[in-house]
């Protein structure tokens, strides 16, 4: 090494971005141009290469940590991945930008029914500065991310979903929370707008009783190439139960297609089930509830009429 060089402590940087450290905790590097799973993956001279054998070294419930080096080549699954160890965290090295970061997660071209790609059924962890990206030929790949667990934070991640004109249709998501409890979103990002999404596709599906979900600072995005495309839907009656909150987000559309109803909502809803929006902005929607269904609750202030809350309008034409 070096005269001058200092080394790069694992510990210490775990320690200093949050994440809890145990007794029993041990930490595995991802690095999918250099690794190799046959290596024990605990330096970056004998990194893994893949996620699924990190996962599988990992034990639950003892915070566990794996790292993934970003690098010039992003990492694809073959098969779909499921993080089903509880206090188990995934954390991406690389620039902590808000879209399309460089720890870059795909599906292989050629991989089928991979609907979801990646399911979170553990509980307790931590994700931050990770790229989910879903972009292949294959109408049996509509799922980016199935959301299970509970309590896990996710920090800085992309799930871009809808990457293929095939996949960007109905039953198609960014993320899908099924019956998912107590998660917190912080300056995530969800969908893409460079493909022409179809009717039904849409950046967040929730169901069966999701509920006491945090996004704050979060981004919605989509570029519709039909009407019927959407930012959030709830699936059914019983999709959430109590409430889901987004606070200080924004939902796009960039298309000239503007959405009939940003937030899609079905008939029968009763109380307690409500989705509160805290100072958020739209654009690219004619209405936020086309079907007033009395589910989303804000505090914006009508800018343009009635159901138009937060509806981003020009100011200077």
């Amino acid at each position: 090494m070096p005269k001058h060089a200092v080394a790069f402590d694992i510990e210490k940087y775990l320690v200093l971005a949050g994440i809890p450290r145990g007794p029993k905790s041990k930490f595995y590097i991802v690095d999918p141009t250099n690794g190799s799973d046959n290596n024990v993956g605990t330096s970056f001279k004998a990194p893994l290469a893949s996620l699924a054998a990190a996962e599988a070294l990992c034990v639950a419930n003892q915070h566990d940590v794996v790292l993934y080096l970003s690098g010039s080549s992003g990492l694809t699954l073959s098969a779909a991945l499921t993080w089903s160890k509880d206090y188990t965290h995934l954390i991406g090295l690389c620039a902590p930008t808000r879209m399309a970061q460089r720890a870059r997660i795909f599906q292989l071209s050629t991989l089928t029914g991979a609907s979801p790609l990646i399911t979170i059924s553990a509980s307790g962890c931590i994700f931050k500065d990770l790229y989910i990206f879903q972009g292949v030929d294959d109408a049996t790949s509509l799922i980016n991310v199935k959301l299970t667990g509970g309590r896990n934070y996710f920090e800085n991640v992309h799930f871009a979903g809808g990457g293929h004109a095939t996949q960007a249709v109905t039953g198609g998501a960014s993320l899908l929370l099924d019956g998912a409890e107590e998660n917190t979103f912080v300056n995530c990002t969800f969908g893409v707008d460079t493909v022409d999404a179809g009717t039904g596709m849409m950046g967040i599906l929730f169901d069966s009783e999701a509920h006491r979900n945090l996004f704050e600072r979060c981004t919605v995005r989509i570029r519709a190439g039909n009407a019927g495309a959407g930012w959030v839907q709830v699936v059914d009656a019983t999709g959430i139960d109590r409430d889901n909150t987004f606070v200080n987000c924004l939902f796009l559309n960039n298309s000239a297609t503007a959405l009939t109803s940003g937030f899609v909502i079905p008939a029968g809803m009763g109380a307690p089930r409500k989705l509160l929006l805290k100072d958020c902005m739209a654009l690219g929607s004619t209405k936020l509830d086309a079907n007033d269904r009395g589910v989303l609750y804000g505090n914006m202030n009508a800018v343009t009429g009635a159901d138009l809350s937060g509806v981003a309008v020009q100011l200077i034409s």
